[in-house]
């Protein structure tokens, strides 16, 4: 893998690269960084999954982008397409994070306003539990079952509320928090104004069909973005942005 941009370097580590960028959380919450993959047209999926625009070289890079995360945060709909599991870590990469006072590997936060989830999924046979954020209503029968498998958080009436989710989050220890999405639960943290990085793979595909754009939905927010680092391996891209 060689980086293009802010100098040329070749055969750079990933893992190392990403482990070493400055992330300072915020005084009331954690720095939040945003992971996705999409299309050389911006699709983020194909058959409604994003899996088919990876590759292995994304998935190293992903693993690379994961590695430097406490939490992973996901919405529910991610979660039931997608069929996400507990995050993992590799022994090189748990070694890695404990030199960073981290645990093994990051804790998933699920973010579901109905609750409308597989309560019985390897996902939520995870130790610690998964954190799931909901409203402040959620149905009963739902939540009576959330509660067995889950650390749940209420906030918000008609949707969660993401700043305190994620001031919630900086109260449990987390430093750093990673969003994969998807799309819509992209757009409310963009209108929420808590993206401070974005990293954004660019596979060498053409998609087409209607798939959503990376953020979409909730009010519009123009984002002024820093470019910080290109790096590219087999035709691949991956942009790491900064907010200013």
């Amino acid at each position: 893998m060689d980086q293009l941009f802010p100098r040329f370097v070749s055969d750079v580590d990933p893992v190392a690269l990403y482990a070493s960028d400055s992330r300072i959380p915020h005084p009331d919450r954690p720095w939040l960084m945003l992971n996705m993959v999409t299309s050389a047209d911006g699709a983020t999926s194909a058959d409604g999954v994003s899996a088919s625009l990876s590759s292995p070289v994304d998935r190293r890079v992903f693993a690379a982008i994961r590695s430097v995360a406490d939490v992973v945060v996901v919405a529910a709909e991610t979660v039931r397409r997608e069929g996400y599991g507990p995050p993992k870590s590799s022994p090189e990469a748990a070694a890695d994070r404990a030199t960073r006072n981290q645990a093994p590997r990051p804790r998933l936060a699920v973010v579901s306003r109905s609750l409308d989830l597989d309560f019985t999924a390897p996902v939520f046979g995870d130790s610690p539990p998964p954190l799931l954020f909901t409203v402040t209503e959620p149905p009963a029968d739902r939540l009576a079952q959330a509660e067995v498998v889950a650390e749940v958080h209420r906030m918000g009436t008609d949707r969660v509320d993401l700043t305190t989710a994620m001031a919630r989050i900086g109260q449990l220890g987390a430093s750093v928090v990673l969003a994969e999405g998807g799309p819509t639960l992209n757009g409310q943290l963009l209108a929420a104004g808590l993206l401070d990085e974005v990293c954004w793979t660019i596979s060498p595909t053409l998609a087409g069909g209607d798939s959503s754009r990376m953020a979409k939905g909730a009010p519009a927010r123009l984002q002024q973005l820093r470019l910080d680092r290109v790096l590219a391996q087999d035709h691949t891209l991956f942009l790491r942005y900064l907010a200013h």
